[in-house]
């Protein structure tokens, strides 16, 4: 009988502890809804003017213009609820069985060791069958979510940016140069400046010693500076392939006129080989 009076507390001790643990637990976070509103607060634009050089030698005014709106968004404002409890039908089989184990228990007649106790044996297997549903119960948890309108509104400021690049138009003052060179002018209502033209012209009066010339003959590009009036100053490179054979020919006759001897015949024969000036230059220079 000792033994069943310890069952029936045990089985009420631990009764009392699920229940004191079974309690449940709402917590509370506030959300943005959907957007209610917008409404455009004003536009602000910023202008940057850049002088550009397309692969066709046009130089040009670039403008990249940079237009930002303020928006004021109103969105709702919501809480969500969120309640965890445990299983209760986990925890409720689970007692039932602890509770209906301990009451066969209770009822054994107290037999001797010797004789098999059926009540007692039933209320024994019972209590064991009940430690996992009530495990179960103590480790997971039921989570559930309600969203409630709290009816408050949200605002926030944000800016949308656009950017678009168009040409400067109207004639404009305009310089290139090439060091100590120059050439200036006035473009036409487009904006639009070709610098073909102005660029041969530096070349020829700017680049006449013969080592500035073996730089060109092996490719190697010329700096310039285009300037105009209403935008920083842009540098740019000519590829040296682009001037006109007619350059090259006036330095290689002047140049071939001052060789002589077996200097002046392999000159002569590469005028033979080369297609145009250059390729004769070319050609001498690198033998």
């Amino acid at each position: 009988m000792r033994a069943t009076g310890s069952s029936r507390f045990g089985a009420a001790g631990l009764a009392a502890l699920l229940f004191s643990q079974a309690g449940c637990s709402t917590t509370s976070e506030y959300v943005r809804g959907e957007r209610l509103r917008e409404a455009s607060l004003g536009e602000t634009h910023r202008d940057t003017l850049e002088s550009v050089v397309d692969a066709s030698y046009v130089g040009r005014v670039a403008v990249k213009r940079t237009t930002c709106t303020e928006i004021s968004t109103e969105f709702s404002k919501k809480r969500i609820d969120t309640t965890t409890s445990p299983p209760m039908g986990s925890l409720l089989g689970g007692l039932a069985m602890l509770g209906g184990g301990g009451v066969l228990m209770a009822m054994s007649d107290g037999s001797s060791d010797d004789d098999v106790d059926i009540t007692m044996t039933l209320g024994v297997v019972l209590a064991l069958a009940s430690i996992y549903p009530l495990v179960t119960a103590l480790t997971d948890e039921d989570v559930s979510q309600e969203e409630v309108v709290t009816g408050e509104v949200e605002q926030e400021r944000s800016q949308r940016c656009d950017e678009r690049t168009f040409a400067l138009k109207g004639p404009l003052h305009w310089s290139v140069s090439l060091g100590a060179a120059r050439r200036t002018g006035r473009t036409g209502e487009d904006g639009a400046v070709s610098l073909g033209q102005p660029l041969n012209e530096l070349v020829e009066q700017a680049i006449t010693d013969e080592a500035s010339v073996r730089r060109l003959v092996a490719g190697r590009g010329i700096g310039f500076r285009l300037e105009f009036e209403r935008a920083p100053a842009a540098d740019f490179r000519l590829d040296s392939k682009a001037l006109p054979d007619s350059y090259f020919r006036r330095f290689a006759d002047r140049y071939g006129q001052q060789l002589g001897g077996s200097e002046r015949a392999r000159f002569e024969n590469c005028e033979l080989i080369g297609k145009s000036a250059r390729e004769t230059l070319e050609c001498y220079w690198s033998q």
